[in-house]
């Protein structure tokens, strides 16, 4: 099954409203402040805009960014037939970028025969064409080429993918979890045998899911597990007492609509290794590209930022 474009009529539209001067969030002003000059200077100063070389990938830092901070990362992935600057404006999150303090990577796929962008994520998504690209490795090579020029925090590095970029994501945490703190899925999965990933560590997950989903189907099919499974999984390689699933009272409001159509969290509340967390937002009447407000980067992303390894 093809994982299928964005809807047009669902991409936000970008603010246009001015900001105010940039100023870095005080955790990160804080780790800074004792920082000599000399460390300063070990990093690249201006630092890029752009990493990937032939394969370019857009770079954003905090415009106060002075080389001080190790600043957490977030590479973001798009789903087939869709760029990195459709996932941003959708999502809105290099808006993030100044108040959360972070390095936002947006990565592209390659471009198939159909012309549509693609991840080498599993063996059903969504290389149609077989062509065998090593994603894996151009995607730590990103990591690895910002961590040379940018002063950034190995210790919390997420991955955060739609449909097929969140199959990536999953995959990243499978060959590397040792790089990997935290995956953020919109609508993904992953290996439909499970003894294909074998992940080296524990990584904390949030799985975002609507259960009209029709593209990637909550409950799964003959291609790819479903969420529940994938947390499972995940759970398991936590160290998770399978048996402690449970839902929270409160919902959570990230999409645009009534309070039924609001997040219902389900985590695993017990013998999860410390540090880490697993857990589903479960979307009652989303389909595979929800209504998102501006909430849900902001909670999404601060969850993720949370986690580190």
């Amino acid at each position: 099954m093809r994982r299928l474009p964005y809807l047009a009529s669902l991409l936000l539209a970008a603010s246009c409203a001015g900001a105010p001067a940039p100023s870095l969030p005080a955790t990160l002003q804080d780790a800074g402040q004792n920082q000599s000059d000399t460390a300063i200077a070990a990093w690249q100063l201006p630092p890029p805009t752009v990493l990937g070389g032939k394969r370019p990938a857009q770079l954003y830092l905090p415009k106060a960014y002075n080389g001080s901070q190790a600043l957490p990362v977030v590479l973001a992935l798009a789903g087939y037939d869709n760029t990195s600057a459709d996932l941003d404006e959708w999502l809105q999150l290099h808006q993030r970028v100044e108040s959360d303090g972070f390095a936002l990577i947006l990565a592209d796929g390659l471009t198939d025969t159909a012309g549509a962008p693609y991840w080498n994520a599993t063996d059903t998504c969504c290389d149609y064409d077989d062509s065998g690209v090593d994603d894996v490795g151009y995607l730590f090579g990103l990591l690895d080429e910002l961590a040379a020029k940018v002063h950034t925090n190995p210790k919390r590095v997420t991955v955060l993918g739609h449909s097929a970029g969140g199959f990536m994501a999953y995959r990243l945490a499978c060959e590397r979890a040792d790089r990997i703190a935290a995956v953020v899925s919109l609508a993904g999965s992953g290996f439909s045998d499970a003894k294909a990933c074998v992940p080296s560590a524990a990584v904390s997950v949030l799985q975002v899911h609507g259960l009209l989903d029709d593209v990637m189907p909550f409950a799964g099919d003959d291609e790819a597990p479903g969420a529940l499974e994938m947390l499972k999984r995940w759970g398991g390689y936590a160290g998770c007492d399978l048996d402690s699933w449970q839902a929270q009272t409160a919902k959570l409001a990230v999409v645009k609509g009534t309070a039924a159509d609001q997040a219902t969290v389900l985590h695993y509340a017990q013998g999860c290794l410390p540090g880490v967390a697993v857990e589903l937002w479960r979307l009652p009447h989303a389909d595979h590209y929800p209504s998102f407000t501006k909430a849900f980067a902001e909670l999404a992303v601060g969850w993720a930022l949370q986690k580190a390894r």
